[in-house]
């Protein structure tokens, strides 16, 4: 049985606060109608976290041939502290699985020759990559290698961003105080 009600202002009868429907009702609101909101809105949609983004304040020097972790050793974001600037790991918090935005850009710390690739890993499999190769001999090179793409992540999953090069021994990725050489961020899609 259903019915209709026509008023042009529901109020509560006590207090400030009202209830429309039960637990597991649906309220339907139909095609071409307009909810007008000059309020606070709680409890739609999302909010696109967790959502984390660290930079590299200096440089982390590698052997040549080896594929290394970077650490980003300074939080700019981390709304669910799920970052780690001591071992470079993004873990993806309980209950916050689904399609996350990842992206990576390593700066090349002045030297040439070498590949250079900057990769993002789930559990240390590789699952994007992006390479340069630099055969200048003069100069100073500081060239840089982003990375994105989307990852379906689970609860528990670890994100890390990784270099490998075999330019030189001692040499990797360059940072600075600013953090617009070298970066990791993501944050949680919603809607999706």
């Amino acid at each position: 049985m259903s019915s209709e009600v026509k008023v042009d202002k529901i109020s509560p009868s006590s207090g400030t606060a009202l209830t429309i429907g039960d637990s597991g009702d649906t309220i339907t609101i139909p095609s071409g109608a307009t909810i007008a909101n000059s309020g606070t809105a709680t409890g739609f949609g999302g909010d696109n976290t967790p959502a984390w983004h660290a930079r590299k304040s200096g440089s982390q020097n590698m052997n040549s041939g080896a594929e290394t972790v970077i650490t980003f050793d300074t939080e700019i974001v981390d709304t669910d502290s799920a970052y780690n600037t001591s071992n470079g790991k993004f873990t993806v918090p309980s209950g916050e699985g689904g399609k996350y935005f990842v992206y990576a850009q390593l700066q090349r710390n002045n030297y040439t020759g070498g590949r250079f690739i900057t990769k993002i890993n789930v559990g240390g499999s590789q699952l994007l990559s992006a390479e340069m190769r630099n055969s200048d001999s003069g100069g100073t090179i500081f060239d840089t290698v982003g990375v994105s793409g989307i990852l379906d992540l689970s609860a528990g999953n670890e994100v890390t961003c990784s270099l490998f090069q075999n330019a030189a021994d001692d040499s990797g990725v360059n940072g600075d105080s600013s953090g617009s050489k070298s970066f990791f961020m993501g944050f949680k899609l919603i809607g999706v």
